[in-house]
């Protein structure tokens, strides 16, 4: 039952934008999520399959590992690699030291007490961060005075006369940290928009880039290399006047950059070494480059 609640999610993530697909997916996302917690509990007590690999972890991260688990899966004929829904980085980190998935995926460094309980952690890529905004907003670039406007409520329409339409994350979210240092004016507007009523606030990186998908107005920020694997269509702004891209040399580009790590046990399955291994690969490391990752080579 889990797989096939999981082949049904992977679907939704690589179909969501299609033309024919869009609406109808989104109208099953709720169904599937449940179906795939009480499956994973079920699987938790001992049942799931052998030669089934589970990932979970930051969201930013899960549309990679379906590409790169598909490219896993053909090396490894009658093995499946099975991604979950968003759990975060430190609700990954929890579910693999639970023993609930094989592998985890983070956007931050490994805490201490997580070093202690066995987790261990590699870096895998490295993808830019971007404001973005919906495809029917009327702009195309942003400066950070500008953002620390909107923010703060100061600049409530865009140049052409459309509502801004601020999209938050937590506080605590590594997206917000690296938004919050362009300036002090930035993060200074970011903590008084927590303070707001109304606004809206996305609570994993997937509900986030749907949200300024659907939002004319739009603002926030998502990884260029979620857009990618997810097919996100989402307009870059230009910021500062640069245009984010992965490897990019501009220090902008080294800044507002989120770091992805694979993290394991001590003590692995066989399986999820040889995926852990996998990533660094020649092969995967070209599907990271492909969709806007830099490989940490």
């Amino acid at each position: 039952m889990l797989s096939k609640f999981l082949r049904l999610y992977r679907q939704y993530l690589q179909q969501l934008h299609s033309d024919n697909g869009s609406t109808l997916l989104k109208m099953r996302l709720p169904f599937l999520v449940a179906g795939i917690v009480s499956s994973l509990i079920v699987s938790a007590s001992g049942m799931a399959h052998a030669e089934t690999l589970r990932i979970g972890g930051t969201g930013v991260a899960l549309g990679g590992m379906i590409l790169l688990g598909s490219a896993f899966e053909k090396q490894h004929p009658g093995t499946m690699v099975e991604v979950l829904p968003s759990l975060g980085s430190s609700g990954g980190i929890k579910a693999l030291l639970a023993g609930a998935v094989d592998l985890s995926v983070a956007s931050r460094e490994l805490k201490e007490a997580e070093q202690e309980k066995g987790a261990q952690a590699r870096l895998y890529a490295t993808t830019p961060l971007a404001v973005v905004t919906s495809l029917d907003t009327d702009a195309d670039a942003v400066t950070t005075q500008q953002l620390a406007q909107m923010y703060s409520g100061e600049m409530t329409h865009w140049p052409s006369g459309q509502p801004v339409r601020l999209v938050l994350r937590p506080v605590s979210e590594t997206d917000t940290q690296i938004l919050s240092s362009l300036s002090d004016a930035v993060s200074q507007a970011i903590v008084a928009a927590h303070e707001r009523a109304g606004l809206l606030k996305a609570t994993n990186d997937q509900e986030n880039a749907e949200t300024l998908e659907r939002l004319e107005g739009s603002i926030g920020a998502v990884a260029l290399g979620q857009i990618a694997t997810e097919n996100r269509r989402l307009k870059v702004l230009i910021l500062n006047g640069v245009l984010p891209e992965a490897g990019g040399v501009a220090p902008q580009d080294a800044t507002f950059s989120k770091s992805l790590y694979i993290v394991k046990t001590q003590n692995p399955s066989n399986m999820a070494s040889q995926f852990f291994e996998f990533i660094f690969s020649e092969e995967a490391q070209s599907v990271l480059a492909a969709t806007d990752h830099t490989p940490a080579r």
